[in-house]
């Protein structure tokens, strides 16, 4: 778990590429419309660790991230869809570690609200609001 402090001098426009996500999450996605580049386009990424199976789906020109976390038998674990998603950043793309950081500052004045989603080795989500 790393430290993360918030920068209103930041860019507010910030989503890994295509490729950064495939290797993240090890899998290609699949695109709703593949003539468009990646930032305006609707993409779903499923895959598993071995314990937990994922379902991301990523709109970065919408700033919406829905994230679908299931156990092995199927039973729903976690699901939140996101629509103030101004920056997505990889943390940890290892083998045996995977973490993101989601940070949701649109339309917000007062606060901005991070959340840690680790996918490897197991799945856990730490969320924490930041005054600014």
């Amino acid at each position: 778990m790393k430290k993360w402090q918030f920068n209103k001098e930041e860019s507010s426009e910030k989503f890994p590429d295509e490729m950064a996500w495939a290797l993240f999450c090890t899998v290609e996605p699949k695109r709703m419309d593949t003539t468009l580049p990646f930032y305006y386009d609707e993409s779903v990424f499923r895959f598993s660790n071995g314990t937990e199976s994922f379902y991301f789906k990523i709109s970065p020109s919408y700033h919406e991230f829905e994230v679908n976390v299931k156990d092995a038998t199927g039973e729903l674990l976690y699901y939140q869809l996101l629509r103030t998603v101004g920056k997505v950043e990889v943390l940890e793309d290892r083998r045996d570690h995977g973490e993101l950081l989601i940070v949701m500052n649109e339309d917000r004045n007062r606060t901005v609200t991070t959340i840690e989603l680790t996918v490897r080795p197991r799945f856990r989500v730490l969320v924490k609001e930041h005054y600014v």
